[in-house]
């Protein structure tokens, strides 16, 4: 009857029987393929991961002592610097500001060459010193006394307690036209900070001025 004439020859029968089971085995191999290939790339991901991971604490460790000799660093391009360059060449109206003065034209400074509670000073000329921490000790470090044949002398580092640095800091980064008093110069006592600031005249390295009388109600030396 009509059953019989749709059915389908035992042959053809076969050969649909095997493709479809072909094409399940196919459709599961795919599977399995699309799950290797997805926890392969999840592999690939969590070592993408852990490598950046690992490389940004090394980056940050490499940064951390990077910025720890910075500032060590910077002091010994500074001190080189100082070491090659000329020394200043002071123009009349530093120069008679210094140490070297032969008057005290303007009351600019006391004749004695004393440091006092009320002198106004200053570094004689930018960038000529430097101060650095070095073995317990604050050294500064200039370039005043330094040859004109190129390394013809070397430089001749003054010691400082390190208890002297903030006031050495500040006279060295008062510049023109700025003066700073020495009784306003952080220290313990003004003693001290006279005496820091004598140092430095002393060395040629400062610039003074008084307006008014000396205050020698403090004496040093």
């Amino acid at each position: 009857g009509e059953g019989g004439a749709s059915a389908l020859p035992e042959g053809l029968k076969q050969v649909a029987e095997a493709l479809a089971k072909e094409a399940r085995e196919e459709g599961d191999d795919e599977e399995a393929l699309d799950e290797e290939a997805m926890m392969a790339r999840q592999r690939t991901m969590a070592h993408q991961k852990h490598f950046k991971e690992e490389a940004k604490k090394r980056i940050m460790r490499v940064c951390k002592q990077a910025m720890s000799m910075l500032d060590d660093a910077c002091d010994q391009i500074g001190k080189r610097f100082l070491s090659d360059r000329l020394p200043p060449a002071l123009l009349a109206p530093e120069q008679c500001l210094t140490k070297e003065a032969t008057s005290n034209i303007a009351n600019h400074h006391d004749m004695s060459k004393k440091i006092w509670p009320n002198t106004l000073c200053r570094l004689v000329r930018p960038n000529i010193a430097r101060l650095v921490m070095e073995e317990g000790k604050a050294v500064l470090y200039h370039c005043i006394d330094n040859s004109r044949v190129y390394h013809g002398a070397p430089l001749s580092p003054m010691e400082f307690e390190i208890d002297d640095a903030p006031a050495l800091e500040q006279l060295l980064t008062t510049v023109e036209p700025h003066w700073i008093m020495v009784d306003d110069l952080i220290h313990g006592d003004v003693e001290d900070k006279m005496e820091v600031a004598q140092a430095l005249f002393d060395e040629g390295i400062l610039a003074t001025m008084l307006v008014a009388a000396p205050d020698r109600s403090v004496q040093t030396g």
